[in-house]
């Protein structure tokens, strides 16, 4: 779920990078790749063919040529990803599943949250430190002390989980 996460996150960073590099780049590609849907961007970006001209120009082309083949590169690992993660969620809870709305990537995230949340707090089923802190000076509108640790911030070590780790 993490490498899902983040490889989601850097197709829409570089989908988004190659969008700004044709609002700022010739009219020319404005026209070409303006009003394209994300999946028809990539497609089209990745396929270009920089022919040497003026620089800023080419310079753009092989900059988007790029992104279009790193966002290729990240839908496809999405799909390996979707690919491993789905068998696991059926093994674990295939009737969640079954439920309107929730895919394998759904699922998963409910498993995760409910596996660390089960015990009041995941830290705790294995002697762990809980690293919330009960009462915290940046609560209190006082500004922290030291290096940002918890014990900095509340003048004190930090306790023991003594049951739920939410902050809220």
């Amino acid at each position: 779920m993490v490498a899902r996460r983040s490889a989601r996150q850097e197709r829409a960073q570089a989908i988004n990078q190659a969008r700004a590099l044709i609002v700022t780049g010739p009219e020319e590609l404005r026209a070409r790749f303006g009003q394209r849907s994300p999946a028809q961007l990539i497609e089209a970006i990745a396929a270009l063919r920089p022919r040497p001209g003026e620089v800023p120009g080419c310079a753009t082309r092989v900059a988007l040529r790029e992104l279009g083949r790193r966002a290729q590169f990240l839908d496809a690992q999405l799909e390996r990803l979707d690919e491993l993660i789905g068998p696991l969620v059926t093994a674990r809870a295939p009737g969640l599943l079954a439920l309107h709305g929730a895919g394998p990537d759904t699922a998963a995230v409910l498993l995760v949250a409910a596996a660390t949340t089960r015990s009041g707090c995941a830290a705790k089923a294995h002697g762990r430190i809980c690293a919330v802190p009960r009462r915290s000076r940046l609560l209190r509108g006082r500004p922290p002390a030291g290096t940002g640790s918890t014990a900095a911030v509340t003048a004190r070590p930090t306790a023991r989980c003594g049951g739920s780790c939410s902050s809220g």
